[in-house]
């Protein structure tokens, strides 16, 4: 009975992130920016069940963005997102370790960034988002 239940769960949420609009995915992509700042911002005062909050949040939106990717069959941005979520992952580990080596983990974070954030952004993104702000490069979506 859970099995099925969890099965219908995971059907409707992958049936709407195929509908997730451009407005809902640029929601979705400022979330991560407003978590990062805190998550950063934690780790550095040696909060981490504060930045582990954080990471919490960027997992359910790299979740969702894994359905999203999926529904257009963009294999290679589900990829980068798996990849992200391995990271993530890893990072939580880090943060619930008993010592938490806190440059290992501001080490991590930056290496999610560039690996996951900076390689999708590349793939499919123009504009720096400061003085242009990010868009779909032209055939993406």
């Amino acid at each position: 009975m859970w099995t099925s239940a969890l099965l219908f769960v995971f059907a409707v949420g992958v049936a709407a992130q195929a509908k997730m609009t451009l407005e809902e995915h640029a929601k979705i992509m400022k979330a991560n920016v407003s978590a990062f700042g805190p998550m950063n911002k934690a780790i550095a005062s040696a909060s981490y069940a504060d930045a582990r909050t954080q990471v919490a949040a960027l997992r359910t939106n790299f979740m969702t963005l894994q359905g999203m990717w999926a529904s257009v069959k963009k294999d290679d941005a589900v990829a980068i997102v798996k990849d992200g979520l391995s990271r993530l992952d890893a990072i939580d580990k880090m943060l619930s370790a008993a010592t938490v080596d806190q440059m290992a983990v501001q080490g991590a974070v930056k290496e999610f960034q560039g690996a996951t954030c900076g390689a999708c952004h590349k793939l499919y993104r123009e504009g720096d988002g400061k003085t242009t702000p990010y868009s779909f490069k032209a055939g993406v979506l």
